[in-house]
């Protein structure tokens, strides 16, 4: 009995020291992984930041001025002359017209892309969706006013009110 004793009491499984070791093998590793991927995501994160920050500045500095609008008498075209007098090439992405006493969608070009440079003029033609006649004289739109919109790439919105044969 005795030597039983002995044998179970001598007998130990890993040191302290070795169980450290074991411990530290497998920390170390993932802990760096950890880490790694942490510096990562917020490297990513200030990207985005500060790109979005001069997204944002950039659309700041849009200006767009509607210099004439030009309603074609014996047609359904309208000519808009714009300048842009920000500080930045701003890029057009729509472009609508409605009528005002009656909101009817005259103009409604969301496939338009005209790119403006900074203290430019710049003419964009295009062909009303007239009803009637298809003239601009015709009395169902030569005495009403139109409210004319326009949507940069930004995100910028302009706009204003035109009259045939006034403007």
């Amino acid at each position: 009995m005795t030597r039983l004793l002995h044998f179970k009491k001598n007998r130990r499984g890993i040191s302290q020291i070795m169980g450290s070791l074991f411990m530290l093998a497998i920390v170390v590793p993932m802990g760096t992984v950890v880490v790694t991927k942490g510096l990562n995501e917020i490297g990513e994160i200030s990207n985005r930041l500060s790109s979005s920050v001069t997204f944002q500045n950039e659309g700041g500095r849009e200006d767009l001025v509607f210099e004439h609008v030009r309603f074609e008498p014996t047609g359904k075209q309208i000519v808009i002359s714009l300048r842009n007098t920000g500080t930045v090439d701003l890029t057009i992405t729509k472009i609508t017209m409605v009528k005002t006493d009656t909101q009817d969608l005259i103009i409604n070009n969301k496939t338009i892309t005209v790119n403006a440079q900074p203290k430019v003029g710049t003419d964009i033609s295009l062909s009303g969706n007239l009803q009637f006649s298809q003239r601009w004289d015709d009395p169902n739109y030569m005495n009403s006013k139109y409210e004319i919109s326009i949507l940069t790439s930004k995100g910028n919105f302009f706009g204003t009110v035109a009259r045939p044969f006034n403007t």
